[in-house]
């Protein structure tokens, strides 16, 4: 028997059994399986992502890319009587797009072999459904987190007309109240809401709205945000620990903006790879301990959403294993660069 291959809706082309509707027996078993599976993988890497949701986002059944139109501000003028209204004031030079295309199919696999199921005490799938989901969602992260960085770090000019000039990305450097020698968890903290309110600033400057703006930083200087006595303290908070309590940990806003934590915020220099079809993922966020962003900073395009495929009886015999992939299909790409801050030491 010839090697049995997968086909997109998960069963072993050949001589294998149907799945879904019509199945019977061990394969109607083996279908509600991969239902279950596929579920795991998605609760998984919606409970795991930080950054999903939070940027504009285009679902496609079809295709390979996608333009994001980019909009700048108008101007108006008053009209003199008798003149007509051609629409001259506000050219074509105000409207610009990106093109995010996507990239190749990521993936995330793992052979369950059938003698370790059988003597395990758990149920291995379910394990394993999870980390797959987990795995996605790490990848999602990460390439967010990059496209976010590169926006701040933009600074071409996307629009022509004056009334839109300067719309360029952010970024701020934490000086030595930070990186001091002697500098305290309380004063690091400090300086961390410091940059949070300078970064506020900025955006407001830019025309970038409050709604839909989110700080995400690594889990030491989220910490260290809820240290800081500005952010949870009382007096300035209104008190009853709305914003957020030393016991808890947490701290909820700061200057108006969600604040949340990742282990992606910082990563070491990525070189793009086979399969990034965007030359923007290739970023250095080794200094970087936070991101500020609206969500029209990036743009993520999906054709195919967090799913599970399995293999069929053929692979089990021929293996005597079960093969389990996880699979999305995505590409990125940056939208308005002054919709994204980075928060970065020297």
């Amino acid at each position: 028997m010839a090697n049995p291959v997968l086909s997109r809706g998960g069963q072993v082309k050949g001589s294998g059994a149907t799945w879904g509707a019509g199945a019977s027996g061990l394969d109607a078993d083996r279908a509600l399986m991969l239902k279950l599976g596929a579920a795991e993988v998605l609760d998984s890497f919606e409970r795991s992502t930080v950054f999903k949701g939070k940027t504009r986002e285009r679902n496609i059944r079809g295709g390979k890319s996608v333009a994001f139109p980019i909009t700048g501000r108008l101007a108006a003028s008053y009209h003199q009587p008798g003149t007509a209204i051609t629409g001259g004031g506000n050219d074509p030079s105000d409207l610009n797009e990106r093109v995010i295309s996507l990239d190749a199919l990521m993936i995330a696999d793992v052979a369950i072999l059938e003698v370790d199921e059988l003597m395990s005490y758990f149920d291995v799938r379910q394990v394993y459904t999870s980390e797959l989901g987990r795995a996605l969602a790490t990848e999602y992260d990460k390439r967010v987190a990059r496209m976010i960085f590169a926006a701040a770090s933009n600074t071409t000019q996307p629009l022509a007309k004056t009334i839109n000039a300067h719309k360029t990305g952010n970024s701020l450097t934490l000086g030595t109240d930070y990186t001091g020698s002697s500098a305290t968890r309380q004063a690091k903290g400090d300086a961390l809401v410091n940059a949070i309110f300078d970064a506020r600033v900025a955006f407001e400057e830019k025309d970038v709205p409050i709604d839909g703006m989110y700080g995400v930083f690594t889990p030491e200087d989220y910490f260290l945000i809820s240290q800081s006595s500005r952010a949870i303290n009382a007096d300035f908070n209104g008190g009853g620990g709305g914003n957020g309590t030393i016991a808890s940990g947490q701290t909820l806003q700061v200057a108006g903006i969600p604040i949340l934590m990742s282990n992606h915020v910082t990563q070491s220099a990525y070189t793009a790879v086979a399969g990034d079809h965007n030359a923007d993922y290739a970023q250095d966020l080794s200094k970087c301990k936070g991101l500020i962003f609206n969500k029209e900073a990036v743009g993520v395009l999906t054709l195919l959403s967090p799913g599970l495929q399995m293999t069929g009886p053929e692979y089990k015999v021929q293996y005597q294993s079960e093969l389990l992939v996880a699979r999305q299909a995505i590409g990125m790409g940056q939208l308005r660069a002054e919709c994204a801050c980075k928060i970065v030491i020297p």
